[in-house]
């Protein structure tokens, strides 16, 4: 039995009593599907980012948060294998002597118990609700058109972040009734009630925009003491300490903490690079993204895309992305002014082998265009239950010699590049990808995802949701070009 006191500091503290299984000891678990998936971190931006144009519109959407409780005991479906569990002390005197449980229905601790929950809340959505997944992630949903109303829902467990229209809501409350769910009341997003999500805190501010930061892991992080008994174990614990926050909201720690997830054994010459690092996040702990409202129809995903070629200390390269939903003010064909909003990035050593500079940037391109299609495809889905217009793509990129592989039909004496370009120059000729640009390197936003001394793009992108891009490079297409035809 595991007894705990929720809602500490608030005024309405209530104590709670759980029958949980030691599972761990469990040796059949190995042998069955355990897995159950949550929400993906970009599919929280991504509606986020979203939300502040809702809300503002005739629409009049709304954040909400639901949590249900004592989730996996509501499992529709019975376990699939016998289980056996000796009787908790504080109860077994109500049973004869040498009694044991078999445990039929899912419960906190049995391996599987995830997976049912997973199976029971989704068939509740996707069938009660009438929603559709998302083409990338199977915990973002999508209201579907025969409902009558908008809604999208983020799931992670037991808890559902939800952006919908009243009708919506309406319809949710009343689904989760009838199917016999227990749940906490909803919690509505408002300028004087924020809600937590998946470890973010979401305030929404009186002008309309939204901010997130990180719930609590930030008040944990310290600093590494060196050369003790305990400095390799530090090295771990405050590395994915610092890790978490920074694929909360965090964007700029990233390249730092993917370069210290690479070291196994540190020296101090790691332990002061990750301290600078973990320092600077003690001193920024409120830091986070803000979301701006945006013209829905003038919206386009914005790829920034870096790399760096063998700097990393096995000579590896380091590859990144930034992908920002946003609009632009173009009043010359030399720069752009973007406005928007941060749904994606990521900072990760190259995996392939790099042999050149081209390769390494054509690497990151290939990342960045790979999840911007994946979400160009959900925000398809969206914009057609909004009445939108499509969203097109737009990859952005500082490299002049990639720029002029893309865009031109020349080739590259690396042959083991060119499957990819050619994989590229497909999505740009059927316009997957509408537009590529050749960037100056010093407006590069993902330039931070790649190099210890970055640029001050992607800070000031952070601090203002804007930034002024200078065109190096960029080819005009007719809109009315046929898919599949050439630049």
């Amino acid at each position: 039995m595991v007894r705990e006191i929720k809602w500490k500091d608030a005024n309405t503290p209530y104590e709670k009593s759980r029958l949980v299984v030691q599972g761990h000891n469990d040796d059949g678990k190995w042998d069955i599907l355990t897995q159950s998936p949550t929400v993906q971190r970009a599919s929280i931006r991504l509606l986020l980012a979203l939300a502040p144009a809702l809300m503002g519109n005739m629409k009049k959407a709304m954040i909400w948060v639901r949590d249900v409780t004592q989730a996996y005991v509501q499992s529709q479906t019975k376990l699939n294998r016998i289980v056996l569990a000796r009787i908790p002390k504080h109860i077994a005197h109500r049973y004869p002597p040498g009694s044991v449980m078999l445990i039929v229905s899912p419960l906190y601790g049995v391996a599987e118990s995830g997976t049912h929950w997973w199976a029971t809340y989704s068939t509740h959505h996707l069938e009660k609700l009438l929603m559709k997944t998302s083409t990338y992630d199977p915990c973002l949903l999508i209201a579907s058109d025969r409902t009558n109303c908008f809604g999208m829902v983020a799931m992670q467990t037991d808890d559902t972040l939800g952006l919908s229209d009243q009708a919506f809501s309406d319809l949710e409350d009343k689904e989760l009734t009838n199917a016999g769910f227990l749940a906490k009341p909803k919690q509505t997003l408002s300028p004087q009630s924020p809600v937590t999500f998946n470890g973010c805190v979401i305030t929404q501010n009186v002008d309309g925009t939204i901010d997130v930061s990180q719930k609590g892991q930030s008040k944990k992080l310290a600093l590494i003491v060196p050369q003790t008994d305990t400095t390799k174990q530090q090295y771990v614990e405050q590395r994915a300490r610092g890790a978490y926050v920074a694929t909360v909201c965090q964007p700029e720690a990233c390249f730092d903490l993917s370069v210290a997830a690479q070291t196994q054994d540190p020296e101090p010459e790691d332990i002061s690079r990750l301290n600078k690092r973990l320092q600077w996040q003690i001193d920024h702990q409120a830091r986070g993204l803000r979301y701006i409202r945006l013209d829905l129809d003038k919206l386009a995903l914005y790829v920034f895309v870096d790399g760096s070629f063998a700097n990393n200390r096995d000579l590896s390269s380091q590859i990144g992305y930034v992908i920002i939903l946003g609009t632009e003010d173009r009043e010359t064909s030399n720069s752009f002014t973007l406005s928007g909003n941060i749904v994606a990035y990521s900072s990760t050593k190259s995996k392939r082998v790099t042999r050149s500079a081209l390769a390494s940037e054509l690497y990151a391109m290939v990342q960045g265009a790979d999840t911007a299609y994946a979400m160009a495809t959900t925000l398809e889905m969206i914009t057609e239950r909004l009445g939108s217009p499509a969203i097109p793509t737009v990859i952005c990129t500082d490299s002049f010699s990639l720029y002029e592989c893309l865009v031109k039909l020349g080739t590259t004496k690396e042959k083991r590049l060119m499957i990819d370009i050619m994989a590229l120059r497909q999505s740009y000729e059927r316009r997957e990808l509408a537009e590529i640009r050749w960037i100056n390197g010093e407006d590069n936003i993902a330039d931070a995802m790649t190099k210890t001394n970055p640029n001050k793009a992607l800070e000031a992108f952070i601090n203002r949701n804007k930034a002024t891009i200078r065109v190096e490079g960029s080819v005009a297409r007719p809109k009315s070009a046929r898919s599949g035809e050439g630049v």
